[in-house]
């Protein structure tokens, strides 16, 4: 019985070893490209609750793939949004509590009046795919069953410091006077990461694709 019990957690242990070691081998090749920015969060408001996240973005979209990802929403929906957003190159990684992370498809950002800052990145997996108890809405809120995921980031960048939103709770739309995606009601949604902290210096994305208009 022993042994049939062993035979049995054999694949799906091969799988959580498996997918650690691809976390791993992520996580290195992005500490040795380098990184334009790097973010760290808690989740809040979801069933993984308190959760650690971490975001590190090796570059921005270019204005090409930006365009591309913008169009494929404002024109013809979230199915072709979908489509292009798969398409697009590893622009960094998502992390979370789950064995593996979450490739970046599409990172910009933009510098609000008040000198804070937006951040918008887009993954082509929904948060939790990995590990389906967690990031769900709670019994307190409604969640999407987007098959993508997008995350809004607002920060004050004197401080460095902010909180982050997410397509979980909010729907997803097209910024046409910014032409980006954004979160609709960014105010009204419900807020999925507190404490969000940006750990690497404003100047720092300057020089980088995709800099922020205002800079």
């Amino acid at each position: 019985m022993k042994s049939n019990r062993l035979l049995r957690r054999g694949p799906a242990l091969a799988l959580v070893v498996a997918g650690t070691l691809a976390a791993s081998i992520l996580r290195v090749q992005a500490q040795a490209k380098g990184t334009v920015e790097n973010f760290t969060a808690t989740a809040v408001n979801v069933t993984g609750a308190p959760d650690p996240v971490k975001i590190d973005l090796l570059r921005w979209s270019t204005d090409a793939e930006r365009e591309q990802v913008f169009n494929a929403l404002s024109e013809k929906g979230e199915k072709e949004f979908l489509n292009v957003l798969s398409k697009q190159p590893t622009l960094g990684y998502v992390w979370t509590s789950e064995s593996a992370g979450y490739s970046v498809r599409y990172a910009y950002q933009t510098v609000a009046p008040d000198g804070g800052e937006r951040v918008v990145v887009a993954t082509d997996k929904p948060l939790g795919s990995w590990n389906p108890q967690i990031w769900k809405g709670t019994a307190t809120a409604t969640a999407n069953a987007y098959e993508f995921t997008v995350i809004e980031l607002r920060l004050n960048r004197r401080r460095g410091t902010g909180e982050g939103k997410s397509s979980v709770f909010a729907k997803v739309t097209a910024d046409k006077t910014a032409k980006t995606i954004i979160l609709e009601n960014y105010t009204g949604a419900t807020v999925v990461l507190k404490d969000v902290k940006a750990l690497q210096k404003a100047g720092a994305a300057a020089a980088q694709t995709g800099k922020p208009q205002g800079r």
